[in-house]
């Protein structure tokens, strides 16, 4: 049980590095182009290839059809809730007047899309983190594997986040209160069960993955998708959407 619990950290590992990677590149816009395509890609992988199988395993819609209607209202519950989060934080506006605000205002924009990523995906990754303990408390090399390849797309996320996160100097507390939080999320959802020493409910977990997917699916529609079309010339973008369908397609073959 100990062992599968540090299988955790790993995923933790991958997050710290993607965290890391953008305080070595200098030039912020080609950057903050290059990881909005490749996360916009690697998160519709996230939801409709990895995460939504899932919840249908979990609710077995087959088998109950109540359970169909209560995934789809568990996923509007994500999707509002994070719409109501995104109401309530500040300096978040796309409308700018003279130059020196319509820079401090893109970068607030931009902490902002990093911030509301970060939230949902601690989330997510606190459920991986009780996946992969309960898949390493059955068979270790499950675990494993299940670990890495949960933290390959943990680190280009982790770009993203801290691309976006970095574009200002304000909300220093905040930002690293949430990389910590990221960084040990999955670690965290393991703890919890090694505490208690429970499996965690299946109907449950199938709720809290759908209001999660309602949470990616408004990060996706509301934030990235405006940034994509805004950088459809950059080439730095391309290469990342590209970047983004490689990477997808790794994390499909492992």
């Amino acid at each position: 049980m100990t062992k599968a619990l540090l299988l955790t950290l790993t995923v933790g590992v991958f997050f710290g590095i993607g965290l890391a990677i953008p305080k070595y590149i200098h030039n912020k816009k080609k950057l903050l182009a290059f990881t909005s395509g490749m996360t916009f890609i690697i998160m519709l992988y996230l939801m409709f290839i990895d995460l939504l199988p899932e919840i249908i395993e979990e609710f077995e819609i087959l088998e109950n059809k109540v359970n169909f209607f209560l995934m789809f209202i568990s996923i509007g519950i994500g999707f509002f809730l994070l719409k109501g989060i995104d109401y309530f934080i500040p300096e978040h506006h796309h409308n700018h007047k003279e130059e020196h605000d319509d820079l401090i205002e893109h970068n607030n924009h931009h902490f902002h899309i990093g911030f509301i990523t970060a939230l949902s995906l601690i989330i997510h990754n606190v459920l991986e983190g009780i996946s992969i303990y309960i898949a390493g408390t059955s068979d270790l090399k499950t675990g494993l594997v299940m670990a890495l390849s949960v933290g390959c797309h943990n680190l280009p996320l982790g770009m993203e986040i801290a691309a976006n996160m970095e574009a200002t100097t304000k909300n220093k507390i905040t930002k690293y209160i949430t990389f910590f939080l990221l960084v040990f999320s999955s670690f965290l959802g393991a703890f919890f069960l090694f505490i208690i020493n429970q499996e965690l409910n299946k109907f449950i977990e199938g709720i809290l993955m759908s209001i999660t997917l309602g949470m990616l699916l408004y990060i996706s529609g509301v934030e990235l998708i405006p940034e994509v079309i805004k950088n459809k010339k950059e080439a730095t973008q391309k290469i990342g959407l590209l970047v983004g369908m490689i990477v997808s397609i790794l994390l499909f073959l492992i």
